[in-house]
């Protein structure tokens, strides 16, 4: 008995893990007169990885792919005497539960609908309030001389810095209060692990190359119980994965004595700018090991 409980428990904990790491595709499968159609098949393709998912709608045409990787899908739907139905370009961001329209017309022939769409951004499925990152959005805002990831999380509605004074108080290198709750009030997970300090609060491990997130989700009220610990905030990052592509990126950046202009003070207290050169090397690497089973993704940071 006692090994049946640990058994339950542990599968319980990793299903937690992989949900706050990853999205879904749901719908419901009807003809034009808004009737459901059961027993069709739905097949939903990762167009990065080529990663297949299958399942079948149920009595009341309704489907679900629950713990898919954050990312661009086809979704298929067929059933015999109807069109088939491609939704191309569902793409599908970190946490999100996309409902996606699934209606078949009916047909005597092998007829494909092509449909091309976005998923609304309106979230119909629970009542989270948050605000996600993508990889592009990342890329283009500024994160500060340090790079570090969590500078975006200050453009969120509700996150207000703290002064100089107690920006030391949490780990991560950011200290950010949300909706006036302390620093040790936010909830950091990195690719579904716990991910804060023990002793102040904070992020333990400071992602201070962008290019190796993938995604990250900024939930300030209405959590889930998957999250548990936080009153303030809670912040889930997921990192870059290969695909079937062969991808990467390097960057650069240098800063030294004639790119910086002194200040009144250091005009007074020195004869000349103080010494400074700085030089930060940053990639990553991805690809196949498998196509479309397995794939390798490293960063490196200096």
């Amino acid at each position: 008995m006692r090994r049946l409980s640990l058994f339950l428990f542990v599968l319980v904990w990793a299903t937690a893990l992989l949900a706050q790491t990853t999205a879904e595709i749901l719908g419901t499968v009807a003809d034009e007169s808004g009737a459901s159609i059961p027993g069709a098949k739905i097949t939903a393709r990762n167009t990065a990885t080529g990663i297949v998912s299958n399942t079948t709608s149920g009595e009341g045409g309704q489907f679900r792919f629950p713990l898919l990787q954050p990312g661009k899908y086809e979704v298929s739907i067929e059933k015999a005497g109807f069109a088939k139905l491609v939704r191309s370009n569902v793409e599908i961001q970190l946490n999100e539960r996309a409902n996606i329209p699934a209606q078949l017309k009916v047909s005597a022939t092998q007829d494909v609908i092509n449909v091309t769409g976005e998923v609304p951004l309106i979230n119909t499925t629970n009542s989270e309030v948050g605000v996600n990152f993508d990889s592009q959005r990342i890329q283009n805002l500024p994160l500060a001389p340090n790079s570090n990831i969590l500078n975006a999380a200050l453009s969120v509605p509700g996150v207000s810095q703290l002064s100089a004074g107690n920006s030391g108080f949490a780990a991560g290198g950011v200290s950010f209060s949300v909706n006036g709750m302390r620093t040790r009030s936010n909830n950091f997970v990195v690719d579904g692990t716990d991910s804060n300090s023990p002793s102040v609060g904070g992020l333990l491990q400071e992602i201070n190359n962008p290019d190796t997130v993938g995604e990250f989700r900024m939930i300030t009220n209405q959590f889930a119980a998957e999250y548990g610990r936080a009153a303030g905030s809670v912040v889930s990052i997921v990192t870059k994965s290969g695909t079937n592509s062969l991808h990467g990126t390097a960057y650069w950046r240098h800063n030294d004595n004639k790119l910086n202009s002194r200040s009144n003070l250091d005009k007074r207290v020195f004869t000349r700018a103080p010494w400074r050169i700085e030089n930060q090397f940053a990639g990553t690497l991805g690809g196949p090991v498998v196509k479309n089973k397995t794939f390798f993704f490293g960063s490196i940071l200096r």
